[in-house]
C-alpha cells in the first residue's frame, strides 16, 4: 500500500459524520433564528409563506461510505533467469504486450545442447543394452558354450585317464615323449655349450643385423606404450568424442539395417520353405526337409541340391529357391552378428573415452611402459655385447646358462626315468585333484550354457533397467537446465522494464523483466475503523479518477484487511477493490444503478453509455457488460445489443458467455429506446460507445463509493413535513372543509424510522399517496431539530423507486 495520508484521513469525514455536523449546524441556525424572532418588536409585519402541498412515495433508502485510493495492477512480477549466464536474445522491449508463455529473452544454450546430446546418447546406450539382455542369445554364444562344455569334458575324460593310468605301466608313446624330452633338453645344451664357445669369435654381420632390428622394435613398442599410458591420463578431445559418436551412430545405422535385412531374408526362406514343404512334402526327402529346423544345414542343403537331378523345373525352382534363400538368410544373420559386435566395440570405445581412467589401468598401463623400456634397453645392451669384447662377466653368464641347460637335460632324464617307475601315493593324490579341478570347469561350463538358454537373471535385468532410468533422468535434468535459459511470460500483460541486453552476464538473483497486467486493475483503499465495520467482501460501488475526468468505474469489494496500520494516532485498514468489466458489471447492475440513479442511468451506466455517469468522449461505461467480448470484423456491439433487445439471432461469429444476462430493468429500459441501438443518439453518441474503456494507469488517485446498504421499501415523505409535538411525530394533512370555507388541516399521528436527511421513512400512519401539506402547521419541534443523533449516512442515491431491490443489500430482491 502507498504511503498513507494522515492529513487527509483526519481531515476527512464519512458522508455519517458529515451529516451529523450538518444537523448540529442546522439546529445552531434554528436556535439563532428563534431568538431574533422572539425579541423582534411585536409590531413586525410577519410575512407567511403558503403550504407547500406534496405526496407521499414509496422507495428504498441507501447507504454510502466514501474512500479513497490508488489505483494498482493486479499482478505485476519480477521475472529473472533460472541459472547464470551470457545473454543471446531479448525479444521485447518496454512497453510491449506479451501472451502468457511468450519467450522475453534467451541465453547461450550451446553447452545445454551438448549436455542434451550426451545425455541422449547415454540413453540410447542404456536402452541397446537392455535390449540385448532382453534378447534370445546368438547362436554363436551358444556354439561357443557348447564348445566349453566339450572343452570341459575332454579335461575330465584326460584327468580319469591320468588317475586309471597310475595303475597302468606306460605305453611305449609316453616312453618315447620322455625320450624325446630328454632329447630336446640335451639339444639346448648343445647350444649353450655352443654360445659359450662363441664368446671368442667375432660376431657376423648377420648377429649385427638381428641385434639393430631388435634395437628398433623395441624402441617401437616403447613409443607405443608411451603413447597409450599419454591418451589413458588425458582427456579425450572434442574430435575423438565426436569421432566415437558418430562410430556409435553409424554401428547402430548399420545394426538397425542388417537387422532389418535378416529380418527380410528370414520371412523370405520361411515363404520358400512352406511352398516347397506345400507342394513335395509328400516325397521321402521331402518330409525330411520340412521336418527340419531353419535354417538348413549344409548337409541338408547338399541333399535338397542332389534331389534336383532327374526332377521336374518346378520342383528345380522350388529346391533352388528354398537353398538360395537358405544361403542369403546365413549370410544376412551373420552381418547382423558383425554389426551387434561393431556397435559393441564402438560403445566401449566411447565409453572408455567419456569415462575416466581407473588407477588400475594407470598402473597397468605405467607397467607397460618400464617393461617396453626394459626390453629397448636389453636389446641396446645385447647390441654392445656384440660389438664388444665379451667381458668376464659375459663368459660367467654364459657358462650358468651352460649349467642351466645341463640341469634341465638331467631333469628330462630324471623325468624318463621316473615315468618308468611305479607310481607313489603323492602321484595319486595329485591325479585325484586335478580330476576335481576338470569337474569344476565342467560344472560351470555347463551353468554358463543353461544361463544363455534361460536368460539373464532378473537381477541384471532390474540392474540395468534401473541404469535406463538413471540415463533418463540425466536427460530430463538436461532439457530442465536448458528450460532454465528462457524467460517467458507467465500471464499476459505489459512489459513494464527491461533491464537485460544481449552480451550480458546475468545470475538468477538479478530481475531481468518486469510484467504487469493491464486489463485487471485493483484499487488499494485506506480506511479508517469508523469505516471499516461497515464494509463487507462483495459489495459494489463506483470509483472516479482525478486522471480520468467525467468517467466513473464500477467496482467491487475483493479483499479486507482486519490487520491495522497505526501511524501518528491514527488507525488504518488495507481495503482492495477490483474495477469489473464485461459480465461481472451485470452481476452488479442493481447495486450501481441506486448510485447512479434511475431510468437512463440504470440501462447506460451498465452498458456503458450514459453521459454524467461514465460516459466520456470515448463511450462506454468501465468496460460495460459487453466489454472483454471480441467481436469479428464489420460488427459492433451497437448490432450485439439491437439482437438481444429485438430477441434475434446474434451477429456471425459473436458468441456470449453462457451465464451472461441482462437485468430486466436494463432490458426494458433498451426497450424503450434508452440507448441508440438503431442508429445514433445525440451528437455525441459514438459508433464505439459500448466498447472497453480505458482503464487507469497504476498510480492514479481514486475516490470510490461503496454502497454498504439497502433499506426495505416505506412509505417516504420529505424530511420537512415532519414534527414533534408533546412526544409525537406528525404530518398535517389538509382538513375537509365546507364550500366556500378558508382551506385547513389537521394533524395526523404517524411513526418514523430512519432518514436520509431528505426524506423520512414512515412506518405507520400514511399511505402511499397521501397528500401532506408542508408548512401548514409549524408546533412543535421539526424532525431534523429533534432527531440529529439519529440521522445514518444515507444520501448519495437518495431514495430507490417502489419494486426495484438489488439481491444482498438488506432486501428480499426483486
Amino acid at each position: 500500500m502507498s504511503d498513507v495520508d494522515i492529513d487527509a484521513l483526519i481531515g476527512r469525514r464519512s458522508s455519517k459524520r458529515g451529516w451529523l455536523l450538518s444537523t448540529v449546524a442546522l439546529v445552531v441556525v434554528a436556535a439563532g433564528v428563534g431568538a431574533f424572532l422572539l425579541f423582534q418588536s411585536e409590531e413586525s409585519e410577519t410575512v407567511v409563506e403558503p403550504p407547500q402541498a406534496v405526496e407521499a412515495s414509496t422507495g428504498q433508502l441507501s447507504t454510502t461510505v466514501t474512500l479513497s485510493g490508488s489505483a494498482v495492477a493486479e499482478r505485476s512480477t519480477d521475472l529473472s533467469f533460472e541459472a547464470a549466464g551470457t545473454v543471446a536474445s531479448v525479444t521485447v522491449e518496454s512497453g510491449r504486450a506479451v501472451q502468457a508463455g511468450d519467450t522475453l529473452a534467451t541465453l547461450d544454450d550451446a553447452d545445454a545442447q551438448v549436455r542434451i546430446e550426451t545425455a541422449e546418447v547415454q540413453l540410447r546406450l542404456a536402452q541397446l543394452r537392455l535390449e540385448a539382455l532382453l534378447a534370445d542369445p546368438a547362436v554363436a554364444e551358444i556354439a561357443s558354450a557348447k564348445q566349453s562344455i566339450e572343452a570341459a569334458e575332454s579335461q575330465v575324460t584326460g584327468a580319469e585317464q591320468a588317475l586309471e593310468q597310475l595303475s597302468e605301466p606306460p605305453t611305449a608313446s609316453e616312453l618315447a615323449s620322455a625320450e624325446q624330452a630328454v632329447a630336446s633338453a640335451l639339444g639346448q645344451l648343445s647350444t649353450a655349450e655352443e654360445t659359450l664357445a662363441q664368446l671368442s669369435e667375432p660376431p657376423t654381420a648377420s648377429d649385427l643385423a638381428s641385434a639393430e632390428q631388435a634395437v628398433a622394435s623395441a624402441l617401437g613398442q616403447l613409443s607405443s606404450a608411451e603413447e597409450a599410458l599419454e591418451s589413458l591420463v588425458a582427456d579425450p578431445s572434442q574430435t575423438e568424442v565426436a569421432s566415437a559418436r558418430s562410430a556409435v551412430t553409424a554401428a547402430l545405422a548399420d545394426l538397425t539395417n542388417t537387422d532389418s535385412g535378416a529380418t527380410a531374408s528370414r520371412v523370405a526362406l520361411e515363404e520358400a520353405f512352406d511352398e516347397y514343404c506345400q507342394e513335395y512334402e509328400y516325397l521321402t526327402l521331402g518330409q525330411q526337409i520340412c521336418s527340419a529346423v531353419l535354417p538348413l544345414s549344409d548337409e541338408e542343403v547338399g541333399e535338397l541340391l542332389e534331389s534336383i537331378e532327374g526332377r521336374s523345373r518346378s520342383y528345380e525352382r522350388h529346391a533352388n529357391a528354398l537353398a538360395n534363400n537358405n544361403v542369403a538368410f546365413i549370410l544376412a544373420e551373420a552381418g547382423r552378428q558383425s554389426a551387434v559386435t561393431a556397435l559393441s566395440t564402438a560403445e566401449e570405445y566411447l565409453d572408455d573415452l567419456l569415462s575416466p581412467a581407473s588407477d588400475e589401468d594407470v598402473r597397468q598401463a605405467e607397467l607397460a611402459v618400464e617393461a617396453a623400456r626394459a626390453s629397448h634397453a636389453a636389446a641396446i645392451a645385447q647390441r654392445q655385447e656384440l660389438v664388444e669384447e665379451p667381458t668376464e662377466e659375459d663368459r660367467y653368464q654364459a657358462e650358468l646358462a651352460v649349467e642351466a641347460a645341463r640341469a634341465s637335460h638331467a631333469a628330462a632324464v630324471a623325468q624318463l626315468e621316473e615315468l618308468a617307475a611305479p607310481p607313489d601315493e603323492s602321484d595319486t593324490e595329485q591325479a585325484l585333484s586335478s580330476l576335481e579341478s576338470a569337474l569344476a570347469g565342467l560344472d560351470s561350463a555347463q551353468a554358463q550354457y543353461d544361463e544363455l538358454l534361460g536368460g539373464e537373471t532378473a537381477n541384471t535385468v532390474a540392474q540395468q533397467e534401473q541404469n535406463v532410468r538413471l540415463a533418463e533422468i540425466d536427460l530430463e535434468e538436461a532439457v530442465a537446465d536448458l528450460a532454465d535459459l528462457v524467460v517467458v511470460a507467465p500471464f499476459d500483460g505489459i512489459v513494464e522494464a527491461v533491464n537485460v541486453h544481449p552480451g550480458d552476464l546475468v545470475s538468477p538473483t538479478d530481475v531481468a523483466f518486469s510484467l504487469s497486467t493491464t486489463d485487471r486493475i485493483l484499487i488499494e483503499l485506506t480506511v479508517t475503523e469508523a469505516d471499516l465495520l461497515a464494509l463487507e467482501i462483495g459489495q459494489a460501488g463506483l470509483a472516479s479518477f482525478d486522471g480520468v475526468e467525467g468517467v466513473q468505474y464500477p467496482v467491487r469489494i475483493v479483499s479486507i484487511s482486519r490487520l491495522p496500520d497505526a501511524a501518528q494516532g491514527v488507525v488504518t485498514y488495507d481495503v482492495e477493490a477490483r474495477i469489473l468489466i464485461g459480465p461481472e458489471i451485470a452481476e452488479v447492475a442493481s447495486q450501481i444503478a441506486v448510485l447512479g440513479g434511475q431510468g437512463a442511468s440504470e440501462g447506460a451506466a451498465a452498458l456503458g453509455a450514459t453521459p454524467g455517469f461514465g460516459a466520456g468522449d470515448q463511450g462506454g461505461f468501465g468496460g460495460g457488460l459487453l466489454a472483454g467480448i471480441e467481436l469479428p470484423e464489420g460488427v459492433t456491439f451497437q448490432d450485439v445489443i439491437r439482437a438481444l433487445v429485438n430477441d434475434e439471432p446474434l451477429p456471425e461469429g459473436v458468441s456470449l458467455p453462457e451465464d451472461f444476462q441482462i437485468p430486466p430493468q436494463i432490458l426494458e429500459f433498451l426497450e424503450a429506446g434508452g440507448l441508440p441501438v438503431g442508429g445514433r443518439q445525440g451528437a455525441d453518441a459514438e459508433e464505439g460507445s459500448l466498447a472497453t474503456r480505458v482503464l487507469p494507469a497504476p498510480g492514479m488517485s481514486a475516490t470510490v463509493t461503496i454502497l454498504t446498504e439497502l433499506r426495505e421499501e416505506s412509505v417516504l415523505v420529505p424530511i420537512a413535513a415532519v414534527r414533534q409535538f408533546e412526544g409525537e411525530w406528525f404530518v398535517a394533512i389538509p382538513a375537509a372543509t365546507t364550500v366556500g370555507a378558508e382551506p385547513g388541516f389537521e394533524r395526523v399521528i404517524v411513526e418514523v424510522g430512519e432518514s436520509d436527511g431528505v426524506n423520512v421513512e414512515i412506518i405507520s400512519g400514511l399511505q402511499a399517496g397521501d397528500t401532506i401539506l408542508i408548512g401548514a402547521d409549524n408546533t412543535g419541534i421539526a424532525f431534523s431539530a429533534a432527531r440529529p443523533q439519529q440521522q445514518p449516512d444515507f444520501g448519495l442515491a437518495g431514495f430507490v423507486p417502489p419494486g426495484f431491490v438489488p439481491p444482498g443489500f438488506g432486501g428480499p430482491g426483486p
